[in-house]
């Protein structure tokens, strides 16, 4: 029992999240507000303070009003916590009942959740009693309200909704029902611009000092020019390598709306993590796209290149810069200027320049020359495919090599394990029919059942792995077609 007060300095607390504002005017701050003031007048005490946190989940404690009010607590400005009910002061239901049960009663202060009749001052009453069955049903409403809200979200993303607060630079959000992302033409502009300029060898950083050299409105400068707005934080206002490499991560520019990235730890630790790859909702064709699947695949195939490409100190990067390798030692080649020769530049390779012909020999090449055999490879390529009906035929044979024995190998085996599995399917059911009848012993049931569905998993597996080197032979055939489109193209 708390000691006998009866001067009590009072601290209203009111909270509202942003659920609570569903359920429309009983919960409102102002309804809350009303309903304390006027016990208090009835009981004759005195408000120091009213302490209020409007639209944060009563999850965490790390909200102003909460925290300001248990400070004023502890310092003996206030001796009676009052608020409506239990959840208004939490949803936690551990930490609900430190407060309560131990920190409160430490300071000599009572606490009220007016309509749930909770009462510190009379420990003895069936309301206090079933205190703690309150708070872990408080706390079970709040996961169960986020594990509705998380399959909402998630069928919203598979529906193509765009749920961002804030459209991807490049696009703007249209009126419709699902706010379709539509294009921003001067925007847009740049970001084709940013992934051509990646494409041909240039770097994040370089990019971005191009941007800037140009004085081009980076992203968040340009969103809150939109609005009319000034941008709210410290910022140089400039384009970074960090802001380049976004861009050019982001599908959305090939017309996929990419959701669901990322996800908090629970209901309760709010800490954002990002979902596996595997777990991203992907909805294809979604909006009309920036840039197209040939220019992205450019700037993936620089990514992978082990190195960025030279810019010389006329800004320039040669078409092969970053891409070539010796021959003799497989080291990167290394582009040097050749000002007195007939090309501007040539390629050595990289291990002699750096440690010596006791590595390698010293060898080199010109670049026009280089240049110029791929032009006339990339030449002879065009007329295959224009002019040779088996272009394709003859293409896939090249890269498959032997392996057309291969696959009508595996495409014999796939046959023979889906009709053991049909046949395995059948014997277990055969199984268990004669086992109801009475036909076979238990034991004699078991082990064969047994036996069977071990070889049924061992198949089963061989037949995944079968299936995925048929993926890996569809993706090869892809590769090829698209490669033929794109020298037709050129």
């Amino acid at each position: 029992m708390l000691p006998k007060q009866t001067d009590y300095k009072v601290g209203m607390y009111l909270r509202l999240s942003r659920d609570d504002e569903r359920q429309g005017e009983s919960l409102s701050i102002e309804n809350q507000r009303r309903i304390l003031t006027n016990y208090v007048q009835e009981n004759g005490w005195s408000i120091y303070d009213t302490y209020i946190d409007d639209g944060i989940s009563g999850t965490t404690f790390e909200r102003p009003g909460v925290q300001r009010l248990l400070d004023d607590a502890k310092s003996g400005k206030i001796n009676l916590i009052l608020c409506k009910d239990m959840s208004r002061f939490g949803r936690n239901y551990i930490q609900v009942g430190q407060y309560v049960d131990y920190l409160f009663p430490m300071y000599n202060i009572r606490f009220i959740a007016l309509t749930d009749n909770i009462d510190t001052a009379n420990s003895d009453s069936a309301s206090m009693d079933m205190m703690p069955i309150m708070n872990v049903f408080n706390e079970w409403h709040c996961a169960n309200t986020s594990k509705k809200l998380r399959t909402v979200f998630h069928a919203n993303a598979k529906a193509g909704k765009y749920m961002a607060t804030f459209c991807t630079y490049g696009y703007y959000k249209a009126d419709d029902d699902k706010r379709t992302p539509l294009i921003d033409p001067e925007a847009a502009a740049v970001v084709q611009r940013i992934f051509k300029m990646r494409a041909s060898g240039m770097g994040h950083k370089s990019i971005a000092d191009a941007l800037n050299q140009e004085h081009i409105t980076p992203p968040l400068d340009y969103k809150y020019d939109k609005l009319g707005r000034t941008y709210p934080l410290y910022s140089h206002h400039l384009w970074n390598a960090q802001t380049i490499r976004r861009i050019l991560d982001n599908q959305m520019y090939l017309g996929k709306l990419v959701q669901m990235k990322e996800t908090t730890v629970s209901y309760k630790n709010h800490k954002v993590i990002r979902n596996d790859e595997s777990e991203w909702v992907i909805v294809e064709n979604n909006h009309e796209p920036i840039i197209s699947q040939e220019l992205w695949d450019k700037v993936r195939e620089r990514d992978r290149s082990v190195s960025r490409g030279r810019i010389t100190t006329e800004r320039i990067t040669s078409p092969l810069s970053g891409l070539c390798y010796c021959d003799s030692c497989g080291a990167k080649m290394k582009m040097q200027k050749t000002p007195e020769s007939k090309s501007p530049y040539s390629y050595r390779c990289g291990l002699h320049v750096r440690y010596g012909k006791s590595f390698c020999t010293s060898h080199n090449i010109r670049g026009t020359i280089l240049e110029q055999l791929i032009l006339e490879d990339i030449r002879r390529q065009i007329d295959f495919v224009t002019n040779d009906d088996k272009a394709r035929a003859k293409y896939l044979a090249r890269k498959q090599g032997n392996i057309a024995l291969v696959m009508a190998e595996d495409n014999k085996r796939k046959r023979e394990i889906e009709k053991r599995l049909d046949d395995l399917g059948k014997l277990m059911q055969k199984i268990y029919e004669d086992r109801v009848l009475g036909n076979m012993p238990d034991k004699a049931c078991a082990e064969l059942l047994e036996q069977y569905q071990q070889e049924k998993e061992d198949l089963q597996a061989e037949l995944n792995e079968l299936r995925k080197r048929f993926d890996g032979y569809k993706r090869e055939e892809e590769d090829v077609d698209e490669f033929i489109r794109r020298l037709k193209s050129y």
